[in-house]
């Protein structure tokens, strides 16, 4: 009896000490279980791999964040394109007042070859022959400057104040500016040519009434027309010279 009973008890104690050892790796799995919990469902392990490991979202938002805007639309402003148009008759109109200079500066020519032969003529510097030449070879060109002259006026005419509206639309443009300038040289030139033309444009009247014209009063009227003459071509000669000095109009 004391031996049976004495297998039972180490049986028992034997048990025992095996229960405590379940129990004791039991809290150790635990404790282990509890330090590895986030607290969102996640072991640790878990964690670090989702920290280092990008997502699906979060790469399309890169991707979305890192993708270039489209550049805006490069449209010139309503403004811009006033300015533009202002210039450009501007340019125009000194463009048409070049051609007029161009024109009456034929007409200064020839009208001055007419008139300079009468003179030296008087002088004696050459004979009458001389004198008759050159009165034909000038009067030849005068019809095709008159139409030079009118025809190159009239476009000038129809530009009507373009530097003078630019000036109001851009004020501070160096192109307008220096356009402007010119054609105020130039509008000198066209003046003072026009009144040549209007004096050589006079005597090829005359020229061709001179039939019908007392012989006295035209020889008074042709002097006439040489003093003016005198004083017309040097103005117009003065005046293209100073377009020289003026800024240039591209």
């Amino acid at each position: 009896m004391g031996r049976h009973s004495g297998g039972h008890a180490g049986r028992i104690t034997a048990a025992v000490i095996a229960g405590v050892i379940l129990v004791a790796g039991g809290g150790a799995w635990a404790a282990g279980s509890i330090l590895g919990d986030d607290g969102d469902g996640t072991s640790q392990g878990d964690t670090t791999a989702s920290s280092t490991t990008p997502t699906a979202s979060s790469t399309a938002s890169d991707s979305t964040t890192a993708s270039p805007s489209a550049p805006a639309s490069a449209s010139p402003s309503a403004d811009e394109a006033a300015a533009e148009r202002a210039r450009a008759s501007c340019t125009a109109q000194v463009r048409a007042a070049e051609a007029v200079a161009t024109a009456v500066a034929g007409s200064a020519t020839h009208w001055k070859q007419h008139t300079d032969a009468y003179l030296a003529k008087t002088s004696g510097r050459i004979t009458l022959e001389q004198t008759k030449k050159i009165y034909a070879d000038s009067k030849a060109f005068g019809l095709a400057d008159e139409k030079a002259v009118a025809a190159t006026t009239k476009a000038f005419t129809a530009t009507g104040a373009a530097c003078g509206d630019a000036a109001k639309v851009v004020p501070a443009d160096a192109g307008v500016t220096a356009c402007t300038a010119r054609l105020k040289a130039l509008d000198a030139v066209r003046t003072t040519g026009t009144k040549v033309q209007n004096e050589w444009s006079a005597h090829m009247r005359m020229m061709a009434n001179k039939a019908h014209t007392d012989g006295g009063q035209y020889h008074q009227t042709w002097l006439k027309a040489v003093s003016d003459a005198q004083k017309s071509i040097p103005a117009h000669a003065k005046a293209a010279a100073a377009v020289a000095q003026a800024p240039a109009c591209a």
